[in-house]
């Protein structure tokens, strides 16, 4: 079996390909590896395609367009160490039967954590906290900033998706209500948590929650989805945690949301990353900064997709395969 290997030397390699993984990978076939120290180029991708049965991909590989699989004759398998395959793979990979799989699932599970880490920091202001205390603020005027708990609260989520869902699991012990807007679920899918209420409105959603958080993919239709109009209907008061993609929002407008003091807000991710320097979220107290780390998984993904490698070789089903559908929903930056 001829396995292509795309993540070029460097950190990402360093860190989510540690020796090991290499090791394991060399045992299933043919290796080639990507020995540059920057990422394959479309034209590099179309060359080193030719007479590869298995393409082992991360962050920054190129587009699977189709004038790359014109070169992919024995192409069956591609297997992304990392989360979504919407920037990576297109319709025309399914089309061809090349099967698809991903680490998603792992990933999803540790950026579940993530947002949970983030909204309990946020609901009891532990950033700001910190920075009253470093700038010595009087004792008594920094306590008077009171913590509001998980324990109880109303948390609306916007979009489900593989995240939302662990985070659903994790949720539970704090005995919280939860209304998530989906239109792609079906009306019994959440039947299985009794606080959970699948809400058919985005408005009432938005306007229901203590906090809220955005899950949803970014697509053509969810571009700037929480434009200014569905920000005021946050109520004052209310945490609004980002964890999707930043250009689901209009971030000006959430910056001028922010500016009037009536929420604070967590984001991870920004409509143009990395954030910049004179961005206006860097002035602002009530916003806490994340550079896009929700996620801490790295080798686990890894050697994942090894395993998937393997059951593939052995004409096993796939553990972590992405339909074809579930394809469709995933964030992508193209038009298909």
């Amino acid at each position: 079996m001829n396995i292509l290997f795309t993540t070029p030397k460097g950190e990402i390699r360093d860190t989510f390909f540690p020796e090991k993984t290499l090791i394991a990978l060399k045992k299933l076939g043919n290796v080639t590896f990507n020995d540059k120290d920057e990422p394959f180029t479309p034209a590099e991708l179309e060359r080193n395609i030719k007479d590869i049965d298995v393409c082992l991909t991360h962050w920054s590989c190129p587009l699977f367009t189709e004038r790359v699989l014109q070169h992919a004759n024995r192409l069956g398998l591609i297997a992304h160490a990392a989360g979504s395959v919407g920037d990576l793979v297109t319709r025309q990979v399914y089309e061809r039967g090349i099967k698809v799989c991903s680490a998603n699932q792992i990933m999803a599970k540790s950026v579940a954590e993530g947002v949970l880490a983030y909204i309990l920091a946020g609901v009891r202001h532990i950033a700001t906290y910190d920075r009253q205390m470093r700038a010595n603020y009087p004792w008594d005027d920094t306590r008077r900033q009171r913590s509001k708990g998980l324990l109880g609260a109303k948390i609306s989520l916007v979009g489900l998706g593989t995240i939302g869902r662990y985070f659903l699991d994790l949720a539970q012990p704090f005995d919280a209500q939860i209304k998530v807007y989906d239109p792609y679920l079906p009306a019994d899918s959440l039947a299985q948590y009794p606080n959970v209420e699948l809400c058919p409105s985005l408005d009432e959603t938005l306007a229901w929650g203590d906090i809220i958080s955005l899950h949803a993919s970014l697509t053509r239709e969810t571009r700037r989805m929480m434009s200014a109009e569905k920000l005021k209907l946050i109520k004052d008061g209310a945490l609004f945690v980002n964890t999707a993609r930043g250009a689901i929002v209009d971030e000006p407008a959430l910056i001028q949301e922010l500016k009037q003091n009536r929420f604070t807000a967590v984001l991870d991710v920004y409509e143009k990353e990395p954030l910049e320097a004179n961005s206006p979220l860097r002035e602002l107290e009530n916003v806490t900064l994340l550079p896009h780390v929700a996620s801490v998984a790295t080798a686990e993904m890894t050697y994942a997709m090894i395993a998937e490698i393997e059951r593939y070789a052995r004409g096993e089903p796939l553990q972590h395969e992405i339909s074809y559908e579930k394809f469709k929903l995933m964030t992508k930056e193209y038009d298909d």
